[in-house]
Parts: C-alpha cells; sequence; structure tokens
C-alpha cells in the first residue's frame, strides 16, 4: 500500500492514500527504499493521514511515494537482545546478533494488577534514598531538578549500587533526548563493571527528531514488558529523561493540531504521560521498578510537565540548586521530596519513627534560618540551638561519595547498608554528637564508628 505526501508542517507531513487503504495509528511508513521512516499519529479523512517525520534519509518533496509497512516499531527483546546498545528503529550499535526476537511496539501491554502483600525493599546503598524514601519492588521513582543538579549521576549511581544486590535482574536503560556522550559513558562504565551481559539500552539522541526522541519511551517500555510477562524476570528500568519524552510530544502537537493547554504544553499532556507510566507496574510474573529523571524547567517543581509525571510516581526524589550551593551531594532536599513507601507497617517501627523526627529537626532548621541570618546562632535559646546542630549534622550525614564520581573527586564510592543508615540517623538524633562539629559527618559512610561525646569525655 503505497501513498503521496500533499503537505508539510514542520517536522509532519500529510499523505494520502487510496480509499480504504488507510494506514492506522503508530504504523510505520518509509521512503527512500525503506531508509526514511515516518509514524502515523492522525487520521484526517478517508484517505488522509498525518504523519511524523522519524529519520529522514534524504529530502522529503510534494509527490513523494510513501510506503505502508503495516507494522509499527519492531523492538528487539528477550535474552538474545541483552548486551547491546539499539537506535529507535532496532538496529544494534554493537555486535550484529541475527537471532534476536522482534515484536511490534505497544504490542506487550498488560493491564494486570495484582495487589502484592509481599513488599520487597530494594536497597540503594545511598543514604538519602534508603532512609527517606526506601524503593519498594515495582515501584516508580522520579528524580526531579533542574539543569546541572546530579540527576544523571543519581541515575547511573542508582544503576550499580541496584545491581550489587540484585544480581539476577535484567536492566533496561532508555535514553531519551539525552546527550549521546553520558550514553557512551554509561554503556564503558556496564560493560567494565560486567553489568552490560544482562543490560539493554535504547537510545535517541537529543539532536533527533521530536518522533524519535517521544517513541524511543514506548520501545524501550514495551522490551521490559516482555521480560517481565514473557520471561518471568524482574527489570529494572532506567529513564533519563522523561522531560524530554512530554517536550518532543509538544514539539509536534500544534502540527498535529492539538490545542496548547496550560504552559504551552499540548492538551493530550496528561494522557501521553498516562500511556507509558501506566504500564510500569508489578503483577504475578515479575516487576518493573523504574527511576526516572524529570528535569525541571527554570526549576519549578510546579511546571505543568512535572505534575503530569508527578502523579504517577510512588516516590518524588527533588535535588535542590540551594543544596548544591552548600556542597551537599547529592543535593537531596528531604523536605520538598516524598514516597509512599514512608508507612510503619512497610518499614517498621524503628525506621518509621527516625524519617518523622529527622523531617521535624530539619523542617524546624528551615523555618529558624531566616532569623540566624538576622540575629546570629548566638542569639537562639539552647533548644533552638541544638535543633539547628542536629539539623547541620543530619545534612552533612546525608552526603555521599559516589563510584559515578570517584575519578573526579578523587575519593572512592561508599555503599551504605539501609540498617547502618537507620542507626546512624537515630544516634545524630539522640544527640550523642552535640558537641561535635557538624562537619566530622560530611561525606561519611555510616557514623557507627565515630566516636560519640560520651566516648570522647565531652
Amino acid at each position: 500500500m503505497t501513498g503521496t505526501i500533499t503537505k508539510f508542517f514542520s517536522d509532519i507531513v500529510e499523505i494520502e492514500f487510496k480509499k480504504n487503504h488507510l494506514p492506522l495509528i503508530n504504523q510505520l511508513l518509509t521512503a527512500h527504499n525503506g531508509k526514511t521512516f515516518l509514524l502515523v499519529k492522525r487520521i484526517i479523512n478517508e484517505t488522509t493521514i498525518r504523519a511524523i517525520i522519524i529519520y529522514s534519509f534524504a529530502e522529503l518533496n510534494i509527490n513523494d511515494e510513501i510506503t505502508n509497512t503495516g507494522t509499527s516499531f519492531m523492538v528487539p527483546v528477550g535474552q538474545n537482545s541483552k548486551n547491546n546498545i539499539y537506535n529507535f528503529w532496532g538496529n544494534p550499535l554493537l555486535s550484529q546478533n541475527g537471532n534476536i526476537k522482534r515484536v511490534e511496539m505497544n504490542s506487550t501491554i498488560n493491564n494486570d494488577e495484582f495487589l502484592d502483600t509481599n513488599l520487597e525493599i530494594v536497597e540503594t546503598g545511598i543514604k538519602a534514598i534508603d532512609f527517606f524514601m526506601p524503593i519498594i519492588k515495582g515501584y516508580k521513582l522520579g528524580i526531579f531538578g533542574g539543569a546541572g543538579v546530579g540527576k544523571t549521576v543519581l541515575m547511573k549511581e542508582l544503576i550499580f549500587n541496584v545491581n550489587r544486590k540484585n544480581q539476577k535482574t535484567s536492566n533496561i536503560f532508555i535514553g531519551s533526548g539525552e546527550r549521546s556522550r553520558e550514553a557512551i559513558e554509561l554503556y564503558e562504565e556496564l560493560e567494565n563493571s560486567d553489568l552490560m551481559k544482562n543490560s539493554v539500552m535504547y537510545i535517541s539522541k537529543m539532536n533527533e527528531s521530536p518522533g524519535a526522541r517521544m517513541s524511543i519511551v514506548p520501545i524501550g517500555i514495551t522490551a521490559a514488558e516482555y521480560l517481565r510477562d514473557h520471561d518471568k524476570e524482574n527489570v529494572l528500568l532506567f529513564i533519563d529523561n522523561i522531560y524530554r519524552f512530554v517536550q518532543a510530544e509538544n514539539e509536534v502537537s500544534a502540527s498535529l493540531g492539538k490545542k496548547p493547554s496550560v504552559g504551552g504544553y499540548q492538551s493530550t499532556l496528561e494522557s501521553d504521560v498516562a500511556n507509558v507510566e501506566d504500564r510500569l507496574f508489578k503483577n504475578e510474573n515479575g516487576s518493573i521498578t523504574s527511576f526516572q529523571t524529570i528535569f525541571l524547567p527554570m526549576d519549578d517543581l510546579s511546571d505543568p510537565s512535572a505534575v503530569a509525571v508527578f502523579n504517577h510516581l510512588d516516590g518524588n526524589l527533588v535535588l535542590s540548586r540551594a543544596q548544591t550551593a552548600k556542597n551537599i551531594f547529592p543535593a537531596f532536599d528531604p523536605l520538598a521530596s516524598s514516597s509512599n513507601s514512608v508507612d510503619e507497617k512497610i518499614l517498621g517501627r524503628k525506621h518509621f519513627d527516625a524519617i518523622i523526627e529527622a523531617k521535624k529537626v530539619l523542617k524546624a532548621y528551615k523555618d529558624l534560618e531566616d532569623v540566624i541570618l538576622i540575629l546570629g546562632f548566638d542569639e537562639l535559646d539552647d533548644e533552638s540551638k541544638i535543633v539547628v546542630k542536629k539539623a547541620l549534622q543530619l545534612e552533612n550525614f546525608f552526603t555521599q561519595n559516589f563510584f559515578m564520581t570517584e575519578q573526579f573527586t578523587k575519593n572512592p564510592g561508599v555503599y551504605v547498608p539501609i540498617e547502618e543508615t537507620v542507626d546512624s540517623v537515630i544516634r545524630i538524633l539522640e544527640g550523642k554528637y552535640i558537641k561535635q562539629s557538624p562537619e566530622i559527618f560530611a561525606y561519611v559512610g555510616s557514623n557507627l564508628n565515630i566516636p560519640t561525646d560520651e566516648e570522647l569525655g565531652l
């Protein structure tokens, strides 16, 4: 079945087919002997469709012949797809394996969730995450932050740390609209750590068309669903950056006839996000535990794109520019972050009470910051001085050297078990170091080996 181009709208083309020969939504069209790709996104009438240009091998012109492939993107899936990087049309960027199974994009959608009473915590070894927002298998964690606050570095650290304790899981990394350098670095690090053999990467770079950047996310999710439902595996899914997916959808929305909505985003923003987020969950076959970075334009947490993603997540980890200014890395803001996993029935009484008390101390310190700036620390009453000292000790304690940054900081990375993190925080909250400088906790692991005031005779 072939058609001809009749109109152009930026990255969108209008194509006319014979009556009763229209392609379906999300089917792939080709030109230039199968070297140019377009994706059907809107049916105008009985003979006309609009399609996004995914990749253009040569210039497209009015009256060019377009061929309907009859399928959508064919996604490399399964065990033989591992240990490779794929672009949006499924070509391996490393060695070619002739036995790779391929399924059509979105053909694996499975809505059969089930109520799981056996909640299993996934330890990350990152103190701020394990303490304030423990990851539950099958949960979705969003890492929010503006430019340059450390989203991708934290994502990489999660990839390596989570695999430390979960050797039998598969990793899928989706790069949507990010730098090719970051994908190359990640591949080299996975290869050197012997993790690439159980990993698959689906990449669409920032210089590729919006059609490619928006398609790579459902392509990667299709692969994750296949591993979960067909191969019965637990999958760790990493998406960097889900905002670029939203942005790509927005870039072509006007040409597709979608009216702009709040903040200039497409009117279908909520459904665009829901179509991918609602596919990530745990069922009887296995789990998809996802970690997603979300760029915040102007560091604004109330940006409509952030709010749309926020509504689907189980945990929201906010990286703050104010924390980076204090040399606190990861630049985690515990008061702006939240998680569904903070529940006494999931964490136990000790951990739950420690979270509540730590947030109480940090909130009290935040309320006192303006007073300290105006009057100075010495003008505070004794009780407030203790609160400030504990808060500063907590802030410093949650700093951490990452394995991913060893070559830059020249300090070895640290992995801290969750039990040690909880016990260390409780020691600070109990005031066992109140006479010591908060600086002693900067970039340490746990504090269980740091002598208390009593042990020092202070």
